[in-house]
């Protein structure tokens, strides 16, 4: 974990010039603030402040008040039409019981005149199996020392984030539960970030030769394996592969 922030305040103002309160479910333009502030940001490295690190993907909560589907639908599609499609995912709790951990749907609503939230078919909607998720996130929160799902926690955050992120309870039938009216968004964005890096193929992931987006910064790229023909006196062989060097520094 590498940082933490609300956005509070909208890309609107009142007559006085104040900064509005940010409303998803009314203002579709308010979306706007998960690209600029989020997706867009870039973070600088600490062994090399001159190079700056990117977002891989952003994860969307899409449920809600009434309105804030609607404009997570509405804030997708726009980032289809620029190109970002494949980095952002609207997640939602699943309402079954799954073998599947995460399973994308593509709602359609289209011939449901009662349901508010414009579904066409058209946008991806992740379900998670919520409770399973939460069962990898706290067994991973029990591992006190470096390597696999080992969860690294920086020491500017509050007690605050810790009472988040202790503050639902499991019960005997495997659900988690929140005892009162306390905050779980701590908890709640693990399992979202968890979700992410499951469906970009982290738990198969072969560390000899990782994908660019988990590969350290001075790590050399794999040798790609590329197919050349054997040369014969009658021609050429079959193709045989090759691995193609890697230029020394």
């Amino acid at each position: 974990m590498i940082d933490r922030f609300s956005l509070r305040h909208a890309p609107r103002a009142d007559e006085q010039g104040e900064s509005l309160p940010i409303n998803p479910a009314a203002y579709v333009e308010d979306w706007a603030l998960l690209r600029t502030d989020v997706l867009e940001k870039t973070y600088p490295l600490s062994a090399r402040p001159q190079t700056r690190m990117g977002i891989l993907a952003l994860a969307v909560d899409s449920g809600g008040e009434d309105g804030v589907t609607d404009n997570a639908y509405h804030f997708w599609r726009q980032c289809r039409r620029d190109g970002l499609g494949r980095r952002v995912y609207l997640f939602k709790g699943d309402s079954l019981t799954r073998g599947k951990l995460i399973s994308r749907s593509y709602p359609d609503n289209t011939e449901r005149s009662e349901r508010r939230a414009r579904a066409r078919g058209d946008v991806p909607l992740y379900l998670l199996q919520t409770n399973a998720l939460k069962d990898r996130v706290a067994a991973a929160l029990e591992r006190d020392t470096p390597g696999p799902n080992y969860v690294h926690f920086p020491d500017w955050l509050p007690a605050t984030f810790y009472d988040e992120l202790t503050y639902e309870e499991r019960g005997p039938e495997g659900k988690w539960t929140k005892p009162g009216r306390g905050n779980n968004e701590a908890f709640d964005l693990l399992v979202y970030a968890q979700a992410l890096v499951i469906l970009h193929g982290y738990e198969e992931i072969d560390w000899a030769k990782p994908p660019a987006w988990a590969r350290l910064l001075d790590e050399t790229p794999p040798p790609a394996s590329v197919k050349v023909p054997e040369k014969t006196e009658g021609g050429e062989r079959p193709l045989k592969t090759e691995k193609r060097k890697t230029p020394s520094a």
